[in-house]
């Protein structure tokens, strides 16, 4: 009876053993018996954006039926290639990418390429489009409208204070090189463009991360003394609450309620509802089902779009005010980030 058991503990712990990261199960090879394996490279899990975006893609695999390996490229361009080596070298029937930086993440193309497995893009983008081949499709929201959207609003808001647009901003910017980060920055200078008054007085990379953002926005109250700058413009919600709460710190009012967003992360719809973000664009984490949608189009040899864009909401007190409490609530009950 003793050597039935130790057998027994030690298959159960030779079992254990070839869990794949994230969830999925497989062996070195890949090997996922009847079920497809699926496979994404997450660029970095720094903040909740991201680890709900890793989590909702796990949930939805599970429901679609596959299994599920993902690596996390710890912001790290040079790891997330690393890792994507490793995914492939794992044969799986997909591979998902959510890439770190636009230029640095590129040579993926090549490798899913030369190992002859089909790819597709959530969030960020490559420098190549894809090409129906290898690169099947790519997951996108239209940041460069968000940028637009962002720039009209502190038009909107300048024009308030001043009679005509005019004012100072000051800009958080998202990773630098990652295709959100200059999708947005660049719709944000699309419209500023046209109102040669306004003026971009500075900007610096908050990389998505809350004390990131509050330390660029501490360098900026030290440059920049009350009353200097009129509008604060970041691309991430995490950065416009570290820029809150450095301002917090220092007893600077001057541009609460000048805040202009992007995410719908809970904290931040609590700071709209006060009154302390003018307004954040809701860009959601939630791109399982829409992904496993495609997943499952793909494998089964069906037509699909190359190009997917996902919807986003606008949060403010002012247009927006019922669905921006009514969301925050369902968030709160729900106890949920985005």
């Amino acid at each position: 009876m003793k050597k039935v058991f130790i057998v027994v503990v030690v298959l159960s712990l030779v079992m254990m053993t070839v869990a794949g990261c994230g969830g999925g199960t497989t062996d070195d090879t890949g090997d996922s018996g009847d079920k497809p394996l699926i496979a994404l490279s997450q660029g970095e899990s720094g903040n909740a954006w991201r680890t709900t975006n890793t989590t909702d893609m796990e949930e939805w695999a599970e429901k679609s039926g596959y299994d599920f390996i993902w690596t996390d490229g710890n912001n790290d361009a040079n790891k997330q290639l690393s890792d994507i080596e490793d995914l492939i070298a794992k044969k799986p029937d997909l591979l998902i990418i959510a890439p770190l930086q636009t230029d640095a993440i590129s040579p993926a193309y090549d490798m899913v390429k030369d190992a002859q497995i089909p790819m597709i893009t959530i969030d960020r983008t490559l420098n190549d489009a894809p090409d129906g081949e290898y690169y099947k499709a790519m997951i996108v929201q239209d940041f460069v409208e968000v940028g637009r959207l962002g720039a009209q609003r502190a038009v909107d808001i300048l024009t308030e204070q001043y009679g005509e647009p005019k004012g100072r901003i000051l800009e958080i910017t998202g990773t630098v090189g990652a295709s959100p980060a200059v999708d947005q920055a660049n719709g944000i200078r699309e419209v500023l463009d046209e109102y040669p008054d306004i003026e971009i007085v500075d900007s610096q990379s908050g990389d998505y991360n809350r004390a990131t953002g509050r330390a660029v926005m501490d360098d900026f109250l030290n440059k920049y003394p009350e009353g200097d700058i009129d509008v604060l413009i970041t691309h991430c919600d995490d950065s416009a609450l570290g820029a809150l709460q450095a301002m917090r710190d220092a007893g600077r009012e001057d541009l609460m309620g000048r805040i202009i967003a992007k995410d719908g992360l809970v904290t931040a719809l609590g700071e709209v509802i006060e009154g302390n973000i003018d307004t954040t664009y809701q860009c959601p984490p939630y791109f399982g089902e829409t992904t496993m949608d495609l997943i499952g189009k793909i494998l089964n040899g069906e037509e699909f779009e190359q190009v997917i864009n996902v919807p986003f909401k606008t949060f403010d007190m002012r247009d927006n005010a019922d669905m921006t409490k009514e969301y925050h609530q369902h968030l709160l009950d729900e106890g949920l980030d985005y």
